[in-house]
C-alpha cells in the first residue's frame, strides 16, 4: 500500500494511513522517512544501549518502566 517510505511496524501502518488520507502525494510520504526509533528518538538514539537495537517502537512503549501499557 505505501511503495514510498513502507512503514516499519504496525503502530507506523496506523499513523501513516492517516497521514495519507490528509496529504495524500508522493512528495509528502517522500518528506517523512521511516527509521527505526525508539521513544521519538532519531536513529542514533539506538546506539545509546544495546536493548534498543532489537526495538522500533516509536512510541516507546516496548521501554519497560516507562509507561504503564509497557509491552
Amino acid at each position: 500500500r505505501f511503495p514510498v517510505n513502507p512503514p516499519q511496524n504496525k503502530e507506523e501502518y496506523y499513523y501513516r494511513s492517516i497521514f495519507e488520507e490528509h496529504f495524500p502525494s508522493e512528495s509528502a510520504a517522500k518528506s517523512v522517512p521511516s527509521v527505526p526509533s525508539v521513544a521519538c528518538s532519531t536513529a542514533e538514539a539506538l546506539a545509546w544501549d544495546v536493548t534498543f537495537q532489537n526495538m522500533n517502537d516509536p512510541s516507546g512503549r516496548a521501554v519497560k518502566g516507562v509507561h504503564e501499557e509497557a509491552y
